[in-house]
């Protein structure tokens, strides 16, 4: 076990605490990216990874990234780590399809690599890079749990789909998806650790015996019992519900705003197209009978 720290050790585990949820990004992002706790980080990527590559240790890295322009975005990871074989990783949790997932890990991956390459480096120098996301619900329309995303050579119709490059990789992690994925095509510690994320209060007890599991169970459930943690937690649960709430009025403004145009697109077309039947020859009664419009409509929409 790793040590724990004097926080830690100072205030005595609540088994009976009501456990705060992993697949909130600032509880998941304190429980795994701890630095007293990389073991736990090291096995769940493992996990995922399943030996490709098989990762002994990692260094904790920075995790946000400034913008290099002023109207740029900042790019903030909720996990950043690079491994012993200079593998760099990052590790996001998502709790809602917001539809952007695959352009969203482009973009940061983007970002991130702009910072990996150096003045005077061969291009074959740039790290490995492979960025992974949880996600709470279904982001894409394929049926297993995990999907990896490469470089891909698309068929031509002469050559066959091949892998281009493995320098930048991806995962999706839908986590509702573990039990439509037949067992063979995940490993036992990858559907412990999905369980896991997905609702620590429901694991079976032998997931227990695993010393990570066990030892990210008592740090989640320190973490519940810390007051100042479950301030914090709350503090970023009503932060998100109105950022929602905002971007919820936004669309809907929006939507009525997009109406609206259309609306007044519509009757800026009617008035053209009546007059020109007016101009055509036609009396106000023939269009009056033609558009389905009353004679005085008529005469309102060309006077």
């Amino acid at each position: 076990m790793s040590r724990k720290t004097t926080d830690e050790c100072k205030k005595p585990l609540n088994k009976n605490v009501d456990l705060l949820p992993v697949k909130n990004d600032f509880i998941f992002a304190n429980l795994f990216g701890a630095r007293s706790h990389k073991r736990v980080l090291v096995c769940l990527l493992n996990a995922i990874l399943n030996g490709k590559p098989h990762i002994n240790d990692i260094t904790l890295d920075p995790t946000e990234y400034k913008k290099t322009s002023p109207d740029g975005k900042t790019v903030r990871l909720d996990i950043a780590a690079t491994s012993d074989d200079g593998t760099v990783l990052h590790i996001e949790i998502q709790t809602q399809d917001e539809g952007n997932i695959g352009d969203r890990a482009s973009f940061y991956q983007a970002v991130l690599r702009e910072d990996e390459l150096k003045e005077g480096q061969d291009y074959s120098d740039i790290p490995n890079i492979i960025s992974i996301w949880i996600v709470a619900e279904p982001v894409t329309e394929r049926k297993s749990c995990c999907h990896e995303i490469v470089s891909m050579y698309k068929d031509n119709g002469v050559d066959p789909i091949e892998i281009a490059s493995e320098k930048m990789r991806q995962f999706i992690i839908e986590l509702t998806k573990l039990e439509a994925t037949p067992k063979r095509f995940v490993n036992d510690m990858f559907e412990v650790w999905i369980r896991f994320i997905r609702d620590p209060e429901t694991i079976p007890p032998e997931f227990l015996n695993i010393p990570e599991v066990k030892e990210a169970m008592d740090r989640l459930t320190y973490m519940s019992s810390d007051p100042e943690i479950r301030a914090e937690y709350k503090a970023r649960i009503r932060e998100m519900n109105r950022i929602r709430a905002s971007q919820t009025v936004k669309y809907k403004e929006g939507l009525e705003k997009g109406r609206r145009e259309e609306r007044e697109k519509a009757y800026a077309e009617k008035v053209k197209m009546i007059k020109n039947m007016l101009e055509a020859g036609l009396s106000v009664e023939q269009i009056s009978k033609i558009s389905d419009l009353c004679t005085d409509e008529v005469k309102k929409l060309t006077s």
